[in-house]
Formats: C-alpha cells, sequence, structure tokens
C-alpha cells in the first residue's frame, strides 16, 4: 500500500499523506494509552521501528504507516473487512493471501 493512500473505511483513523508515525500519534488516534501502544509494539501485534542505536537508554520507537494501517484492518470486524480487502487492488490481494498461505503452512489449523 502506498503511504499517499488512505484508507477507504475509517479514514477518521488514518493518517493521510503520512509515512511514520510515533507512538503518542497512535495512541492519541486510536483513543488509547501510550503503554498501551507499546503493549502492542512488545507482543508483535504491531511492528515498529527502534531508531536509537545500541546501548541507548530508552527507546526511540517509530511506526511505519503500513504497519498501523495493517492493524487497523486486522481489527476491523464484520462486513466492513470483506468490503475493504475486496476495495484493493488485485495485486494487493495476491500478495495477502500469499502470506496467509505462508502463515498457514508454518502453522497449521487443526
Amino acid at each position: 500500500m502506498e503511504p499517499t493512500l488512505q484508507l477507504d473505511f475509517f479514514s477518521s483513523l488514518d493518517f493521510p499523506g503520512r509515512s511514520i508515525l510515533t507512538v503518542d500519534d497512535v495512541a492519541m488516534k486510536l483513543g488509547v494509552s501510550f503503554r498501551h501502544v507499546v503493549r502492542l509494539a512488545q507482543t508483535g501485534e504491531m511492528t515498529v521501528m527502534n531508531m536509537n542505536g545500541a546501548g541507548a537508554r530508552r527507546a526511540l520507537v517509530r511506526i511505519p504507516i503500513e504497519s498501523y494501517r495493517a492493524f487497523v484492518v486486522k481489527r476491523m470486524s464484520g462486513p466492513m473487512r470483506s468490503e475493504f480487502i475486496a476495495s484493493l487492488p488485485r495485486a494487493v490481494q495476491r500478495e495477502l493471501l500469499a502470506e496467509l498461505n505462508a502463515i498457514l503452512a508454518v502453522h497449521p489449523q487443526p
């Protein structure tokens, strides 16, 4: 997904024209605490980049817009989610399918 594109659904949760976000940006937009976003990063639910070098006392975390958008889409429920996926370009749908197949190959469902 190109950084200049905006989410079609829940556009009020998006950051049009942004490519990188701070933890504060995401926390304010989602209406959660700074600490909650940090926990999402620590558990791997939201992919982040640590911009500090080795030995830094405190992490300088930035969130790629693609990671944020993937998190929002993943948390969608109901018909809006399927409508959103259907609205994606075919190439993106194929990439998603390949990702899902790779995940299922590593973690087969019973």
